[in-house]
């Protein structure tokens, strides 16, 4: 039982010195304040500052257990309050040693405005099942300078907001007033000219004889026509001066029953009179 206890604590023995800790530093600009990682892991948090963008954070890091270029080796870096927001760089890798340098310059816009950012380090690779790495190295804390460079703005989630103003769609520009007003005084002047040349041809006489003659209930239905046909007058002229189309046509139809009723009884009486030999 002893021997078999000796033998599982010689296999983690082993494990261990095959996959041991990465060691090496990270620091600004390769000089200045850096954080050293060694053989022996802490649980303490490592924090860097970020000043400007002229800053540059150079990582020399040496992982022991390395045999060659892994399938996959890369940084990240994010945010510590919301992981899904990074950004990844790959290393050189050369033997065990991996190298990188990022410019602070080079950091997304989103990423400059945030107060923590964490930087981790990820191996894997298939051939060796036993060897992944996601290593969390240290703590990133961008100043406030560095923060004004980004164009990334941030959004306020409580307090005050802004007043929200609706502007509402003006009515659509139509033609100039003159025309419709134009299009009136035409059809005017030539309901003039029809009446005038009435008067011309007929003669103002023989244009009213056709009274005596007339039946007061036919002379209603006359006058009740000229009626009709003078509210299809009124009613286009208030569509050209802003009347709506569906007004326009709801009074349009209503017009147009009784100057169908009158209007074949006038002709009708027209015809009568013509055959008799009536002006």
């Amino acid at each position: 039982m002893i021997f078999s206890n000796i033998i599982v604590l010689l296999a983690l023995a082993f494990h261990a010195i095959a996959y041991g800790p990465v060691v090496g530093s990270i620091s600004i600009n390769g000089k200045g304040e850096a954080v050293h990682f060694g053989e022996i892991e802490t649980q303490e948090i490592k924090v860097l500052p970020l000043d400007s963008t002229k800053d540059v954070i150079e990582i020399k890091l040496k992982d022991s257990s390395l045999q060659g270029q892994p399938e996959q080796i890369l940084f990240t870096l994010a945010d510590a309050k919301k992981s899904s927001v990074a950004t990844h760089f790959v290393p050189v890798v050369k033997g065990k040693n991996i190298n990188l340098s990022i410019p602070a310059s080079s950091l997304p816009d989103v990423l400059k405005i945030k107060d923590t950012l964490v930087l981790s380090l990820i191996i894997a690779d298939g051939k060796q099942s036993t060897k992944k790495v996601n290593k969390r190295l240290l703590e990133i804390k961008p100043s406030r300078e560095l923060k004004s460079t980004s164009k990334q703005e941030t959004v306020p989630t409580f307090g005050l907001q802004p007043e929200i103003h609706h502007i509402f769609k003006e009515d659509e520009q139509g033609v100039n007033p003159v025309v419709p007003v134009a299009f009136i005084l035409v059809a005017v002047a030539l309901h003039l000219a029809l009446l005038a040349s009435w008067v011309g041809f007929i003669g103002v006489k023989d244009l009213f004889r056709t009274l005596n003659t007339t039946s007061s209930s036919q002379l209603l239905q006359n006058i009740s026509f000229l009626l009709s046909l003078l509210g299809f007058e009124v009613n286009f002229v208030k569509y050209y001066l802003g009347q709506s189309i569906f007004t326009t046509l709801f009074y349009g139809t209503i017009l147009s029953i009784p100057s169908l009723y009158f209007g074949r009884s006038v002709l009708r009486a027209l015809a009568k009179n013509r055959a008799l030999g009536k002006q």
